[in-house]
């Protein structure tokens, strides 16, 4: 796929592999829309960008209004997404149960659990939907990724 003035939104793109591959879209002539909830870092990872033509919006992933409102302030400013970057991620470490000689002394709150799922899932399933939707009514096509990091084996103490 050639990058040129392609539209390419970014969630978790304020640091990290998010902020890495922005650049990376940037230098290679793609407008990079870069969606974040740190306002600030967001801000010093746009302006970094070569080119022109990025725009940045701080929304939760986890909010349906917060998405949809984020990809019509992108279509607003740059035009329809031709790529999505479902790359927003958290971890809240925690085993489901710890047990001590035979007692259960503490398990996993319901808030570390939710807290992963809407990010992790809820998140990626708002975001692909929205740009889905503008990709078929601009009639072009695009390409949604999605990146997981430990989704096929996990990890010891990642029970969310």
């Amino acid at each position: 796929m050639k990058l040129e003035n392609k539209i390419v939104a970014i969630t978790g793109a304020a640091r990290g592999l998010g902020a890495a591959m922005a650049r990376q879209l940037a230098d290679q002539g793609a407008h990079i829309a870069l969606i974040d909830l740190q306002s600030e870092l967001l801000s010093k990872t746009a302006q970094a960008l070569p080119g022109s033509g990025h725009h940045a919006v701080v929304a939760s992933v986890c909010d349906e209004q917060q998405v949809e409102a984020a990809f019509a302030e992108i279509a607003d400013q740059l035009g329809p997404v031709d790529v999505l970057i479902n790359n927003a991620g958290i971890t809240r470490d925690g085993l489901l149960l710890k047990v001590r000689d035979g007692e259960v002394v503490d398990r996993m709150s319901l808030e570390q659990w939710q807290q992963v799922i809407d990010v992790n899932l809820t998140g990626s399933f708002l975001c692909a939907r929205t740009a889905a939707e503008q990709m078929i009514k601009a009639g072009k096509g695009g390409v949604i990724i999605n990146i997981s990091s430990i989704s096929r084996g996990g990890n010891f103490g990642q029970t969310n």
